[in-house]
């Protein structure tokens, strides 16, 4: 009997981590700073991060490159895990609960779908990256000049998918302990690349940059307002995890360090430049060649065959937010999880078949959908900070009623939907994510940190000025005509 209790326990405990309800703190997985940012290397450090290195001497000059990444990094993933962090670690709960109280209960949907077409779509690009990259590493080491297998490129991402539900049904605390192993050897054989550079080029290595017909600018300022603009994009693509990670933190003096290093600079930042100096050294951004060059056949290939796997691991934490977060939808709440991420995998079987539409359409998308984030972290930092000075009520959270505190009108906060729109306007304006095309005035900030800015000053000042006189949205408490302050209204009945 006591077996069966501990085995529902057990299955309880792992529906609550991977459902909507707010968790306690003894509930919560993460109680080191190691074991929290291992997970936020395994997040950051799939084959996009090389990816990204390789792109990041094309800014001009690689050492401007690397450095304006990194501090763009650190400017974009401190305000997401600002606003969208620390509210969840304090409530337990997801972080497109969190955004009910700035953009209302129904008004959430706009930032739920945001986060479900960034958390699927990386996944299901990982899908097609590891597929063709297992693929062009084979063709590779055999020499052969002739297209990859299709067959080969189907499997793997097959495989990956596979291995993706396998984890990802188990819960977070599966990943968690993947994460333990898969990030250090992610560190380790990043450490081993950057040590063959070394030997092989010797300090001439720093001073290498690509052709000046090749940059984008030869102007520093502008290289560097490139490398900062890629780097606060990237800390900006943090938003919609935050939340889902911080909620199973136990203590809020790992909330922070643990991410930015995490997730920033050892996970994203230290990858990219390794892989730059890699990447100008070849010739190519391609990092299934250029590994495969720097290690040769063997030490090459069981270092891309590491990375490759290691994806796996990725798109874990991607589906893990995207499980939690569709269950805003009621018919999605009622399925158990694993069958759950089933489903949201599912379309990664159509997408192995068709690896190159995949990498070429959803890419390009995801580029614009990732300016949206601009405006979510504004908004989000601006209202728990600076309007409710860091106090939410989880009850009214889970309120879908008017009368919940975060109603507003009709359940939406049209404030925030229009700066949230507006955000994306300014931050196309000065640049253009798919050919790279700015403006003059680019060189200064770039787009994400101004269009951040200024939709956080805008949200500020339509908020004080239209809403909160009205008493909507919960910001201030009710006064008496004595000017006492009234007690709390009736908690209202939960409704998920």
């Amino acid at each position: 009997m006591g077996q069966v209790e501990d085995a529902v326990g057990a299955t309880a405990k792992r529906e609550a981590l991977a459902g909507r309800l707010p968790l306690h703190a003894s509930e919560r997985l993460y109680d080191s700073y190691f074991s929290y940012m291992w997970t936020g290397v395994t997040f950051a450090a799939a084959t996009y991060a090389f990816l990204i290195g390789g792109a990041l001497p094309f800014v001009g000059n690689t050492r401007l490159g690397i450095a304006g990444f990194i501090v763009g990094l650190i400017f974009g993933v401190v305000p997401v895990q600002l606003s969208m962090g620390m509210p969840s670690f304090r409530l337990g709960i997801d972080g497109i609960e969190v955004v009910k109280t700035s953009f209302g209960t129904r008004g959430a949907v706009l930032p739920l779908v945001g986060s479900l077409a960034s958390a699927t779509g990386w996944t299901y690009v990982i899908f097609a990256l590891t597929g063709r990259g297992a693929a062009n590493v084979i063709q590779t080491v055999r020499g052969g000049g002739a297209a990859p297998n299709e067959a080969l490129v189907v499997i793997v991402a097959l495989v990956t998918l596979l291995g993706t539900w396998v984890v990802a049904s188990k819960g977070p605390r599966m990943f968690e302990r993947v994460a333990n192993y898969i990030s250090p050897g992610h560190l380790l054989i990043t450490a081993v690349m950057l040590g063959l550079l070394i030997v092989k080029f010797g300090p001439s290595l720093w001073n290498t940059n690509v052709p000046a017909s090749e940059a984008l600018t030869t102007n520093p300022k502008m290289s560097f307002a490139y490398a900062l603009e890629f780097g606060f994009a990237t800390g900006l693509g943090w938003w919609p995890f935050a939340g889902g990670l911080a909620r199973l933190v136990k203590r809020r003096s790992i909330m922070m360090g643990p991410m930015v290093l995490g997730t920033g600079v050892i996970g994203s930042g230290f990858l990219a430049c390794v892989a730059s100096y890699a990447a100008v050294t070849a010739g190519t951004p391609d990092p299934t060649i250029w590994m495969i060059q720097l290690g040769g056949k063997y030490i090459g290939t069981a270092i891309m065959t590491f990375v490759l796997f290691a994806n796996i691991a990725t798109s874990v934490i991607l589906i893990y937010q995207a499980g939690v977060s569709i269950q805003q939808i009621k018919w999605f709440a009622l399925i158990r999880w694993h069958w759950l991420v089933a489903i949201l995998l599912l379309p990664g079987v159509w997408v192995a078949f068709h690896t190159e539409w995949t990498l070429k359409e959803t890419m390009t998308w995801l580029a614009y959908n990732g300016t949206i984030f601009s405006g979510f972290t504004a908004i989000c930092f601006v209202d728990y900070f600076i309007l409710r000075k860091q106090v939410l009520s989880a009850s009214h959270i889970f309120t879908h009623s008017p009368l919940g505190k975060y109603w507003f009108w009709g359940g939406v906060n049209w404030i925030a939907v229009v700066v949230s729109v507006a955000a994306i306007v300014i931050y196309t304006l000065p640049y253009d994510p798919i050919s790279l095309a700015v403006k003059p005035w680019f060189r200064f900030l770039g787009a994400g940190i101004p269009a951040t800015i200024l939709s956080a000053l805008a949200y500020y000042v339509l908020m004080r000025v239209l809403v909160l006189p009205t008493g909507k949205g919960g910001y201030t408490a009710r006064v008496g005509v004595d000017g006492a302050v009234l007690p709390e209204e009736e908690v209202p009945r939960l409704s998920l």
